[in-house]
C-alpha cells in the first residue's frame, strides 16, 4: 500500500484587485511630486475669494489624500518586501501606462468639450478601467457609477456647473 500525498491541487486564480500599487522608486517619487503640486494648488485655489475657488480647492483636497495614500502605501509595500526584488521587476510596464494614461485624460478632456464631461466621462472609465485590468464588470460599473454621482453633487449641485451638457 503506498502512501499518497494530499495535494490541493493548484488553481489559477484571476485576482481582479487591479494592478498591484506601483512601489518603484520612480513610482514613489511621482506621486510624491503629485502630492506637493497638489499642496501647491490648494494654497493657490483658496486665495479665490469667489464660487469659483470651491471645485479647484475640493479638487487639489482629492488630490493630496490619494497622492498622499499611494505614496505611503508604495513606501509600506516597498518596506514589507525586498526592495532589491521591487527594482528587478522593471519599471517598462509602469511606464506605459503611465503615457496612456496621460493620453487617455488628454483625448477625454477633448471629447469632453464636445459632448459634457458626464457623457464622456460614462464612456472613457469604464474603458478605461478595462484597459488598465479590471475585469469584473459589476466593479467597473459600480466605479463607474460612483464618478457620475460624485461629478453630479460636486458640479451640478454644489458649484451650479453643467457637467451633463456640453455647454460649460
Amino acid at each position: 500500500m503506498t502512501a499518497q500525498t494530499d495535494k490541493a491541487p493548484e488553481i489559477d486564480l484571476i485576482e481582479d484587485e487591479g494592478p498591484a500599487p506601483d512601489s518603484s522608486t520612480g513610482g514613489i517619487g511621482f506621486a510624491s511630486l503629485v502630492c506637493v503640486a497638489a499642496i501647491v494648488f490648494l494654497i493657490q485655489a483658496t486665495n479665490i475669494q469667489t464660487q469659483a475657488g470651491l471645485w479647484p480647492s475640493m479638487l487639489a483636497g482629492t488630490l493630496i489624500v490619494l497622492a498622499g495614500a499611494q505614496t505611503i502605501f508604495a513606501i509600506l509595500q516597498r518596506m514589507r518586501h525586498n526592495s532589491a526584488a521591487l527594482e528587478q521587476q522593471g519599471s517598462e510596464p509602469f511606464s506605459l501606462r503611465r503615457i496612456f494614461t496621460a493620453g487617455w485624460l488628454f483625448a477625454y478632456c477633448l471629447v469632453a468639450q464636445w459632448v459634457g464631461f458626464g457623457p464622456a466621462m460614462l464612456v472613457f472609465v469604464p474603458v478605461y478601467m478595462f484597459v488598465m485590468g479590471y475585469r469584473k464588470p459589476l466593479w467597473i460599473v459600480a466605479v463607474t457609477a460612483g464618478f457620475a454621482v460624485g461629478l453630479t453633487l460636486m458640479f451640478d449641485t454644489v458649484a451650479n456647473v453643467p457637467v451633463w451638457s456640453s455647454r460649460l
